[in-house]
């Protein structure tokens, strides 16, 4: 009888590597595993510097707004004190922006929508790997070992 091999390890499309090889290089952690929230698909812990995407968006087909969404929050919390906005212009469909106010106005009471609204409209963006890194770039301190 043959032996029968473990799945797979999901991992992250080709196109969002060079993004998680910055953020590690920038001393985050990313994690490919369901976040310690529940009803979510990813999570940013600033403290700890660790963001986790939950491997379910993998077949979904979200995974790269999701890992997007947790880099732009990454990224944010570079400024020393607080996360701050990146100033990054953006601009989406209408229809697009109504979604995302209709998501901030619900589903997020007691943070900071800004934040939240900058990292939904990245996250839709063609270019947002080429933004992220660059923003990473600019905004943080190498990790030093």
């Amino acid at each position: 009888m043959p032996l029968a091999l473990p799945p797979p390890q999901p991992s992250l499309p080709a196109d969002l590597q060079p993004l998680k090889a910055e953020l590690i290089r920038y001393g985050f952690t990313v994690r490919l595993e369901r976040p310690p929230q529940h009803d979510v698909y990813g999570v940013f812990n600033s403290k700890t510097r660790t963001m986790w995407i939950a491997p379910i968006t993998i077949p979904l087909g979200i995974v790269r707004p999701s890992f997007l969404h947790e880099a732009v929050h990454a990224a944010q919390s570079c400024s020393p004190g607080r996360p701050t906005l990146l100033g990054i212009k953006a601009t989406v469909a209408a229809v697009v922006n109504q979604e995302i106010n209709g998501i901030l106005t619900t589903r997020y009471h007691n943070v900071n929508r800004a934040l939240e609204r900058e990292a939904f409209l990245l996250q839709s963006q063609p270019d947002a790997v080429a933004i992220l890194i660059r923003a990473l770039r600019s905004r943080c301190n190498l990790k030093t070992i």
